[in-house]
C-alpha cells in the first residue's frame, strides 16, 4: 500500500497535485489574510484580465478572503495608475497597502497562436454515362478542401503570493501543461486546487 510523504524543506511545503501543477508555500503566509488579484501579465489585457477573474473565483471557491476588483481599481484611480498586469513589483505592493489587503497576488503565462490544417478526402470520380454496350467512363475527380483553423495555446501559468509589508513571495504554483482556449480554466482550477491541499496539509502537519 502506497503511502504519500509530505517534505519540509526548510521553510517551506512543496507539494505538487495533478494536472501537472507544483504548489510551493512559506512557514509565514496566512490563509486568513486579505488578498487581491491582478490582471495576468503575457499576453493581451483583456486576456490577463479575463484569467485574474477566473483564477479569483477558484481562489474563493477554496476559501481564501479575495477582494473585489473594483476595490484595487478605485485605489489605482485615485493614484492615477492604470489597472496592468506589467505593473513593476514596487507599484504592486504600494496598491495592496493602499487597498488594505495582505497579500496581492500576481499571475503570468505564455501564449501563442497556432494554425491547424483539416485536409478533406479528394472525392472519387464521378462516372460519366456511357453508350449502349459500352462501360461507363470515370470523370473527373473532385479536389479535396484545406480548412485552416487557429487555435491559442496556454502554457507556464505561474501565480505568485506577494506579502504587501515585506514584499517577498509567500507561496507560488505553477501549471506545467499545455492548455488551449477553452480548457484553460481548468489549469486555474488545478493550482487552486493544489493551494488548498497544500495549505490543509500544512495545517494538519502542525
Amino acid at each position: 500500500m502506497k503511502r504519500t510523504v509530505f517534505v519540509l524543506i526548510g521553510a517551506f511545503f512543496i507539494y505538487g497535485c495533478g494536472a501537472g501543477v507544483r504548489t510551493v508555500v512559506r512557514q509565514e503566509f496566512d490563509p486568513a489574510g486579505r488578498m487581491a488579484v491582478m490582471p495576468f501579465s503575457g499576453g493581451t489585457e483583456d486576456v490577463g484580465l479575463s484569467l485574474s477573474e477566473s483564477f479569483t473565483t477558484y481562489l474563493m471557491d477554496a476559501g481564501l478572503d479575495v477582494i473585489e476588483r473594483a476595490r484595487i481599481e478605485n485605489v489605482l484611480k485615485e493614484q492615477k495608475m492604470l489597472l496592468s498586469g506589467g505593473m513593476d513589483l514596487d507599484a504592486i505592493v504600494q496598491v495592496g497597502k493602499l487597498a488594505g489587503v495582505d497579500v496581492i497576488v500576481t499571475g503570468s503565462y505564455r501564449m501563442r497562436r497556432e494554425e491547424i490544417r483539416t485536409v478533406t478526402p479528394r472525392m472519387r470520380p464521378v462516372p460519366r454515362p456511357a453508350k449502349p454496350g459500352r462501360r461507363p467512363v470515370p470523370g473527373p475527380g473532385l479536389p479535396g478542401n484545406v480548412r485552416v483553423e487557429s487555435n491559442t495555446v496556454f502554457s507556464g501559468i505561474t501565480v505568485k503570493f506577494v506579502d504587501v509589508k515585506t514584499g517577498r513571495v509567500l507561496m507560488s504554483s505553477s501549471s506545467e501543461k499545455e492548455y488551449d482556449a477553452d480548457s484553460v480554466n481548468k489549469a486555474l482550477a488545478a493550482m487552486a486546487g493544489s493551494i488548498k491541499k497544500t495549505l490543509e496539509t500544512r495545517r494538519g502537519g502542525k
